[in-house]
Formats: C-alpha cells, structure tokens, sequence
C-alpha cells in the first residue's frame, strides 16, 4: 500500500516540536516580521504559522480577523500552508475562488482569505516547519518581486528561530554544568569531612599527634567553610564580608575590628583568602593578641585601581618575634598565597604586634 503522501513527515513534526514554538505567547521579534511584511507588501494581513500534524498555529498574526486572531490558530482545512510545507516551495493564489488547489478550503468563506503569498520556513536541516504569508480579501496579482521580498522576510524569521535554538542550547549546557558542579562540589565537601574523621581517629590512637592534628583539622574546617560559601553560591561571586564572617565565627569574640568596602570575590581568590586568614585566626588566638585578655585585631581593605589591599594588624598582645623556624604558616604566606592570588603578602613581625598586608588583583 502506498504511503499517504499528505501525512505529515515524523522527522518534520520532531524538527518542529523542538523549536519549542508551537502554543507560545507572540513575541517582539516575530511580530516586527509580520509588521514589516504587511508593508512591503502593501497587505492587510501577514502571518507566521506553523504547521503541526492537525493544525496551523499563528506564531505571529497581524490583520487576522476575530476570533482567529485570538485563538492564534486553525485546523488544516482552514490552512494554504500546509501546500508550501508539503512542496517546499512558495505559493503564489491571485484568486482562491478560482484556484483549483484551494478553491474548496474553508480558509476562503472563513477567513476570507482570496489572495494569498506564502513561503516555506525551513530548518537548516532541511525541514519545512511552517509559512511566513500574506493574504488580501480581493483578487490580486503576486510579482516576482513580492515573492523575493518575502523569501528575505522569511530568513529572519528564521534567523529568530535558530538564534532562540542556540540560546535554549546554551541554556541547557549550563544547567548541565550546574548540576555536575553541584555534585563535584559535594563530594568535595564529603571527602573534607571523611578526611577530619581519619584525622580524629588517628589523634584517639595516638596522643603524640595531638598538636599536629587539631592544627591540620583547623585548616581543612577553614577549607570546609570556605567551600561551603562557593557550594552555595555556585559560580557565584562571594563577598569578602562573608568570607571574614565565617572565619571570625569560631571565636565569638568582639576583639576583632572589621573595616572595609563591599568587595565581591571569585570562589577561587575566596579559597586561597580564607587559608590566609584561618593562619591569622589561629595564631592570634595560640601566640598573638587574642591569646591574651587586652590585645585586639584590626582587619581593613580597600580598593584602589582594581586592586585589593587588605591588612591586619594586631596590637596590645605579647611581645612578638619572629618565628624560629619556618611552620606551615610561613611556607603558606612566602611562598603559596602569593603565587596563588597573582599579588604580595608581606609579614611584618613588629614588636608591638603582627602585621600582614595583601595585595593583589581582583581577578579570577
């Protein structure tokens, strides 16, 4: 048994069904096609339609008469175009009560549609999804010219359709990407927290790793916090603030001064602060000006010129000297922040108090 020649192609309806066009409410870009028509054309009606398997949708009408023109859609019976999607070529109809194709179609007592130009809307791969037309209620003769004019407006209207594609792509790819940062990101967390248990239970077994361990358990819940601002913000910026906040949280104490502007960071420049910071908390509160009763912190940034420069300043605490020996502080501050956030980090062991200043960029 031969196929049905009018049944519509199953790659087309799939063509057109990922457009994600059809039952869409009109929008800007095709309505400017269908304005732009009806003048160069000098009709009362343009129309955009998409043919779908029973019917014709109206992506975008201009001069349809009611209730047409509110329904934003048809049966095929009402439909020229489903001629130029099944020929794939334009048609020109100077009279549809005398033209033998469509003189019987409902189209012509309903719509009142007599004279009718329509070209195909295809797909860049070869897949006519639909009709960019005009109509006239009298006879009329169609130019070359007409059909060339309309054949460029129908490009556009193209053009529109693979530039909604491209961003629905694009779209689509992010979400993706969103999801797999998501879960890489909580498995990191997860790995975090898997590594501070080894490291609790390796302290019960073993008393002489006590120091070492609550050191190392320190850094990785400053890793941990750090983390856990960039899982919630996803690609995000955080803001210095916040990073500050969950730092100087453990300590709930007041003697630390904060001062500084609104300054959003990128989670990596976030990661390697909090480090930096995490040493600081740590060795005011064990040696420095928080180990103490009277000592305090001022911690300030500012701006200037794209660049971040942060300080911090203890004072009123014991005496200071510099370090014996060079601990994992020393080697995060000469030799990994630096490096790590494209700038300086300068330590300066004053008697009267530690001194560290950052600077560096405000880049990813």
């Amino acid at each position: 048994m031969p196929p049905d020649r009018d049944a519509p192609a199953p790659d087309r309806l799939t063509a057109l069904s990922q457009t994600d066009l059809l039952d869409t409410p009109p929008e800007p870009g095709f309505d400017r096609v269908t304005r732009l028509a009806t003048r160069l054309l000098q009709a009362p009606a343009a129309i955009i339609a998409l043919v779908d398997r029973d019917r014709q949708f109206f992506k975008s009408s201009i001069g349809l008469c009611e209730p047409w023109n509110s329904l934003r859609e048809t049966p095929l019976n009402h439909s020229f175009c489903q001629h130029v999607v099944s020929t794939a070529a334009p048609l020109a109809v100077s009279d549809a009560s005398q033209h033998p194709l469509v003189k019987n179609h409902l189209a012509v007592p309903v719509l009142g549609v007599i004279a009718y130009l329509g070209v195909p809307l295809k797909l860049s791969g070869g897949e006519v999804i639909g009709a960019l037309y005009v109509i006239d209620h009298v006879p009329r003769a169609w130019s070359e010219e007409d059909i060339a004019q309309l054949v460029e407006l129908s490009e556009i209207v193209m053009d529109e359709i693979a530039l909604r594609a491209e961003n629905a792509r694009r779209r689509t790819v992010e979400q993706h990407h969103r999801v797999l940062v998501h879960e890489l990101n909580h498995r990191v967390k997860n790995t975090l927290a898997l590594v501070d248990s080894i490291i609790a239970l390796s302290i019960r077994a073993d008393a002489t790793f006590v120091n070492f361990g609550e050191a190392l358990r320190g850094r990785i819940a400053a890793l941990t916090r750090s983390h856990a601002l960039a899982l919630d913000r996803g690609r995000e910026a955080i803001t210095l603030d916040e990073l500050v906040e969950a730092e100087l949280a453990p300590l709930q104490c007041e003697r630390v001064a904060v001062d500084g502007p609104l300054v959003q960071l990128a989670p990596g420049i976030a990661l390697y602060l909090s480090m930096g910071l995490h040493e600081l908390v740590t060795n005011a509160v064990k040696y420095g000006a928080l180990s103490n009763d009277a000592g305090g912190v001022t911690l300030g940034w500012r701006l200037d010129d794209g660049r971040l420069k942060l300080s911090w300043q203890e004072s009123g605490g014991p005496l200071v000297t510099p370090p014996a020996r060079n601990g994992f502080g020393s080697l995060l501050f000469e030799r990994i922040l630096g490096p790590a956030l494209g700038g300086a980090v300068t330590r300066d062991f004053a008697a009267d108090g530690l001194k560290v200043k950052f600077d560096m960029p405000l880049t990813s």
